[in-house]
């Protein structure tokens, strides 16, 4: 008998994190004057729906197999906690510190990929869903080394450069990460 409550709560809780940060962080756009933190702002915004398709992708690849795991439920909880904190260091434009927790949740995220892939044992006795579960981890490590390699020179360089330079290369470097997500099935929407 499948315990859909116990199972579903984690994502119910993801859900209405993920949605209470978006709503609470609206009204701060009209707080915002200057161009570049605006621009981050919005940005981190993206970051967080970004992540919220991850999680939503993660729940439909990994379903009954990572859902009611309470390692997964705190590392859930440990990942709400780094977005939050990008967005809130992103709101009063402290990109340092919303760069250094952004680079943090990869780093979370890189440990759960690793954990599932080579430590995680699968419930499913289907050879097809666990070469499928496995393509998507393996695409979820790569993706994270390669994003945290493109931000090294960032994070060497952050005291050295323009907000405004920062902000950019930050911004591309990211969406090389979000194309990343795409190609290697992270979040498996289509565009059209």
């Amino acid at each position: 008998m499948k315990k859909t409550n116990q199972i579903e709560f984690a994502s119910i809780l993801y859900d209405t994190i993920f949605g209470l940060i978006l709503y609470f962080g609206i009204d701060s756009f009209l707080d915002i004057r200057e161009p570049v933190h605006f621009v981050f702002y919005f940005f981190s915004n993206i970051i967080l729906i970004h992540w919220w398709l991850i999680f939503k992708s993660t729940d439909d690849t990994f379903g009954d197999e990572c859902s009611d795991s309470v390692l997964d439920l705190v590392l859930g909880i440990i990942y709400l906690i780094l977005i939050e904190f990008v967005v809130l260091f992103s709101r009063s434009f402290d990109y340092e510190k919303a760069f250094y927790f952004l680079i943090a949740l990869l780093g979370v995220d890189l440990v759960w990929a690793l954990m599932w892939k080579f430590i995680g044992k699968w419930r499913t006795k289907s050879k097809a869903e666990v070469r499928h579960m496995e393509r998507e981890l393996s695409g979820n490590i790569w993706s994270n080394v390669v994003i945290l390699i493109l931000l090294v020179p960032l994070f060497a360089l952050i005291n050295y450069i323009s907000a405004g330079y920062f902000v950019l290369v930050f911004i591309l470097t990211y969406l090389v990460y979000i194309l990343l997500t795409f190609k290697y099935k992270i979040i498996d929407i289509k565009w059209f």
